[in-house]
């Protein structure tokens, strides 16, 4: 497995004109950027956690509507440092004040 391998390496890839349905009255740049802040904060909380880019990110999308949608997408290993990262803040939580 190609532990450099970059999800987003090559941004124009992703903009496949046969992947798009536009839909009449429906915004889908407003959701977008709501989606997009939203992953760029989640991509910076995982690199402070050490999860590396290439391992697990998340990526700004929009639903049917317009919604704003962000997608987590990954190998095993970024999985598998989120489930790390998730019992230790179930661990916290459960812990009296």
């Amino acid at each position: 497995m190609d532990g450099d391998r970059d999800f987003g390496a090559d941004p124009a890839a992703s903009l496949d004109p046969d992947a798009w349905v536009w839909l009449p009255g429906v915004d889908c740049t407003a959701g977008w950027r709501t989606a997009r802040r939203e992953a760029d904060e989640l991509n910076a909380l995982l690199a402070a956690c050490a999860v590396k880019r290439a391992q697990l990110r998340a990526i700004a999308d929009t639903d049917a509507l317009g919604g704003p949608l962000v997608r987590l997408e990954g190998v095993a290993e970024g999985w598998l440092s989120l489930k790390e990262l998730l019992c230790l803040a179930a661990y916290v939580r459960r812990e009296p004040a």
